[in-house]
């Protein structure tokens, strides 16, 4: 290649890494004029699984949730053993990796289980009658969209299985992504996401299948919607700001670090939501995304979602989360969240079994707080 063209490669690159929005400080969003009182929400792998917890907590107002490659409400029941047995593929070599010796113990198991989905109905409806979560008539007309590559070795086929009964017994209107050979990735149809098997590391392939696309057209019923440029403008929000009071800590830079979250959530606004009303989708990235600037990148700006943004009206929010060091809390914390992976076994509310899949669960309290502030006067 000549060295002219190696140059302008090089510059191409250098003033792409400069426009990005991880690249400068953002600034807070300014005023603008959103429908809050209803909104969809969507995620990949333990995004998903929060998604799920925050629809289900909070089902007068969440009116679609985008599942990609997520197990379902309750699968893990409070226990992180049960999170990786029950609801995961994962093999035991794995979890000693991220976990520790203890993890290579027998009583961790390898492929899937039978997911007891009876069980996880009648557990959301006594969460329903104690008042912890909304009414489950809510979740009737809930606009579900889920998807699991058929190449998913992390999320199998019986959680995706499960997932689809216990929203079809509340009569959500559910819409399944056709299977593809994908693994657990977001799948996108950008080829310079990288190659579309298990080497990509940031968890977003480019494997000739618009995930976000398909998934957002269908949670707001416009299946003839085209893509933009994404043109808009990126913003960020101080996730401490929105951390709920915690007793006993009056830092909230310490509280948003008890519960795992980043710095900084960003929020994308295309150029038409300055100055008409419009909607809020909440994205939630996976496992290991937000824990360098360069995967949560990957998810924000290639994962395909502002290109939607434009077209279907939506401002965007991107929560963050970060990696949890066992002992970093303390020593009661042996575990702790090393993958970076949003609250779906409890690691949140120790205490408290069912805590992190209710309105009351901190993460969901923190993602309640940015929506219902987003875009209002400071």
């Amino acid at each position: 290649m000549p060295v002219t063209a190696v140059k302008i490669r090089v510059l191409g690159a250098l003033i792409a890494l400069l426009l990005s929005p991880l690249a400068r400080a953002l600034d807070s969003p300014p005023p603008l004029n959103l429908d809050q009182r209803h909104f969809t929400v969507s995620g990949l792998s333990s995004g998903a699984a929060m998604a799920v917890q925050l629809g289900v907590a909070h089902s007068s107002r969440v009116r679609g949730i985008g599942i990609v490659s997520g197990p379902p409400y309750l699968c893990a029941q409070g226990f992180v053993t049960k999170a990786t047995n029950d609801c995961l593929t994962l093999g035991r070599t794995w979890l000693r990796e991220l976990f520790g010796p203890m993890f290579g113990l027998s009583l961790f198991s390898s492929g899937e289980r039978d997911i007891e989905v009876q069980d996880l109905i009648a557990d959301t409806k006594k969460l329903a009658q104690r008042d912890r979560i909304d009414p489950v008539a809510n979740m009737g007309g809930q606009r579900i969209w889920e998807y699991r590559g058929s190449e998913d070795r992390v999320v199998g086929a019986k959680a995706s299985a499960a997932q689809h009964a216990f929203f079809l017994h509340f009569n959500g209107l559910i819409v399944r992504g056709e299977p593809r050979a994908t693994p657990h990735t977001l799948p996108t149809n950008d080829p310079a996401q990288g190659a579309c098997d298990v080497s990509d590391e940031d968890f977003v392939s480019g494997c000739d299948f618009d995930a976000a696309g398909f998934m957002l057209r269908s949670l707001y019923k416009k299946p003839r919607a085209r893509a933009d440029d994404g043109a808009g403008q990126w913003y960020a929000l101080r996730q401490a700001d929105y951390v709920p009071v915690t007793p006993g800590m009056a830092d909230p830079d310490a509280a948003m670090r008890m519960l795992g979250l980043a710095e900084s959530a960003h929020v994308f606004v295309p150029e038409r939501c300055r100055d008409e009303k419009c909607g809020i989708h909440v994205a939630l990235h996976g496992c290991q995304q937000g824990m360098t600037d360069e995967a949560f990148q990957a998810f924000t700006e290639g994962g395909g979602y502002i290109r939607w943004a434009g077209p279907l009206r939506l401002v965007l929010l991107f929560p963050r989360v970060d990696a949890i060091q066992p002992l970093e809390r303390g020593n009661w914390d042996s575990v702790g969240n090393p993958m970076g992976c949003w609250d779906w076994w409890g690691y949140t509310t120790p205490t408290d079994l069912y805590g992190y899949a209710t309105r009351d669960a901190p993460q969901i309290r923190t993602l309640m707080n940015m929506v219902d502030k987003l875009g209002k006067p400071e």
